[in-house]
């Protein structure tokens, strides 16, 4: 029923990807009004909001979805805001986010004194991947992993606190709209009446 007529090609679907044709402002309109409408209590959403925006610097994509859910499950958190949240994992931001995941990984290893590295081979393949995963997983998926954690760790807090003044602000300015509405039919009600 709500399928396209001419289904999209994977060229479009990437396409989608990077620069939706409805637009971002409309896309990130979409989404902020998802988030207001739902009706679990602000903290929930908040918090739910949260452990998407931080498991999405963890490096193991296609878990992401996986990984915020069951948190939020765990804790009791409104999970379609939690992954609503991990799509700030997008390719715009996951260099950055691996980055700084590497980074923080290397940096404590190499502060307790394991010697890895900081970069993948320049001749990245699958099979080197997965050659360096089985034979080496110390050289980069450990410290990876560490630092990914560890910055999902210390991006939950400010995230929180964020989404929450935000949702907050939000649901009070929908539910003053509908107060005045309501108050505008009570009045029609009562001139029509008199």
């Amino acid at each position: 029923m709500f399928k396209r007529r001419k289904p999209l090609t994977p060229l479009q679907h990437a396409r989608e990807l990077f620069w939706p044709s409805m637009g971002w402002r409309r896309a990130f309109r979409y989404v902020r009004l998802r988030i207001t409408r739902m009706s679990d209590s602000t903290h929930k959403i908040a918090a739910g909001l949260a452990c998407g925006t931080s498991i999405a610097f963890t490096p193991i994509l296609g878990t992401h979805f996986i990984q915020a859910g069951l948190l939020a499950w765990i804790f009791r958190l409104n999970i379609l805001a939690a992954i609503i949240g991990t799509f700030l994992c997008n390719p715009w931001t996951l260099p950055f986010m691996w980055w700084g995941s590497i980074k923080l990984g290397a940096f404590l290893f190499s502060f307790l004194g394991v010697r890895v590295s900081e970069a993948l081979p320049h001749h990245m393949t699958f099979q080197v991947f997965w050659d360096l995963l089985t034979h080496e997983p110390v050289r980069i998926l450990l410290p990876w992993l560490t630092g990914g954690y560890l910055l999902a760790l210390l991006a939950w807090p400010p995230a929180y606190f964020m989404f929450y003044y935000m949702i907050r602000g939000a649901k009070a300015a929908r539910t003053q709209v509908r107060l005045m509405e309501v108050h505008q039919v009570a009045k029609e009600v009562t001139e029509q009446q008199s």
